[in-house]
């Protein structure tokens, strides 16, 4: 029997482990959404896959030799169970592989779905086996953009702050504080270092702090 002008391969990792099927399908289904595509893939001729959006599904169903025969594809094979060990634990590594068949456009990163295998009917020792195959997708991570701070309106007064302010008609100690500081808030500053002298000014002050301030009074200025 003549070899197929295909190999069909699945390798796991970076590509450094390898598994050449032995012995090809007679069929390999394609599953594109839900429309189905067969491929004859032991037969010559041209194979056509249908680029589609959706993920493909792959199935197809073929057998590890116990011995070498006409069938095997390539000499140097190995034994079943060697065959069946590494597609399991690549199964179970929760991890893509790569399916590759030469001469098609076929070479999809996969996960393997299901992998069923029993002890052959016709040779002692030889595995058939069913695989199912999914297209894996890829998920990217985004990156959230930096939220940028905002920033700061009240700008530190680059000014030299004097040790004193005499009051004048119309202030308060929030348009002081805005004046020297550039902060309205800084007036519980002010009030503060000079409470004692205004609640003595004027005992309203004991109630309303700083509410009550007098033109010419000196008030003291926090540095």
């Amino acid at each position: 029997m003549s070899k197929s002008k295909y190999e069909m391969w699945l390798t796991f990792g970076t590509g450094k482990e390898k598994l050449r099927f032995p012995v090809m399908p007679g069929v390999l289904n394609v599953s594109n959404g839900s429309d189905n595509e067969s491929v004859m893939i032991t037969r010559l001729g041209e194979v056509t896959i249908i680029q589609d959006p959706t993920a493909k599904t792959f199935h197809f169903s073929s057998f590890f030799p116990r011995e070498e025969s006409p069938l095997t594809e390539y000499s140097g094979t190995l034994y079943p169970w060697d065959y069946i060990k590494m597609i399991e634990r690549w199964k179970n590594s929760g991890k893509p592989a790569r399916f590759i068949v030469t001469g098609t456009p076929i070479n999809y990163a996969v996960s393997i779905e299901d992998f069923l295998y029993r002890e052959g009917e016709k040779d002692v020792g030889d595995y058939d086996f069913e695989l199912l195959l999914k297209e894996y997708q890829f998920i990217e991570r985004r990156k959230m953009p930096r939220t940028q701070k905002k920033p700061n309106k009240t700008r530190p007064n680059t000014k030299n702050v004097p040790k004193s302010h005499t009051v004048k008609k119309g202030e308060t100690l929030i348009t002081i504080a805005r004046k020297y500081y550039n902060d309205s808030k800084r007036w519980n500053d002010i009030w503060k270092l000079n409470k004692d002298a205004l609640i003595k000014r004027d005992k309203r002050n004991l109630k309303q702090p700083g509410r009550w301030i007098h033109i010419g009074f000196n008030l003291r200025l926090p540095s």
